[in-house]
């Protein structure tokens, strides 16, 4: 296929113009904490867990792929990655804060369970924010 001689595929603000389109299939409240930096306060509030609320927004949430890694004599582990998408911002116009991922990176909590981003994904034409992000299901999971 030849395109028109001046002419873009993809024009300008393309994506941008878009946006709200995923955004729109965004329907799980979430919330992005991230581990709070210094020595704990004392005496410890009520309710305090070391974390601190960066974003609540809406995103959603898809299943990627199950690893089971059973130990023997252990208990068995099981991980799960998943999809993590986040518009560029809330519905009050916040914008989507830089997120840390990977060991200790920040974590959703959405639909009841807590997501630990593991790795951002990126194009060159960006509609949403995507993240790989693992669901840790051992039991010594709190």
């Amino acid at each position: 296929m030849v395109g028109l001689p001046g002419m873009k595929v993809i024009p300008d603000g393309w994506a941008a113009a878009h946006r709200p389109v995923a955004a729109g299939a965004m329907t799980a409240d979430c919330v992005i904490k991230r581990q709070a930096g210094g020595p704990p306060p004392y005496p410890l509030p009520p309710g305090w867990d070391g974390t601190e609320t960066i974003w609540t927004g809406r995103c959603r949430v898809q299943e990627l792929k199950r690893e089971n890694s059973p130990i023997p004599g252990m208990q068995p582990s099981e991980l799960r990655q998943y999809l993590v998408a986040m518009p560029f911002e809330n519905d009050a116009g916040a914008p989507l804060p830089q997120l840390a991922t990977g060991e200790g990176g920040d974590t959703v909590h959405t639909l009841g369970r807590v997501f630990g981003l593991k790795q951002s994904m990126t194009g060159s034409v960006l509609w949403q924010n995507d993240f790989i992000a693992w669901e840790n299901q051992t039991q010594q999971n709190p």
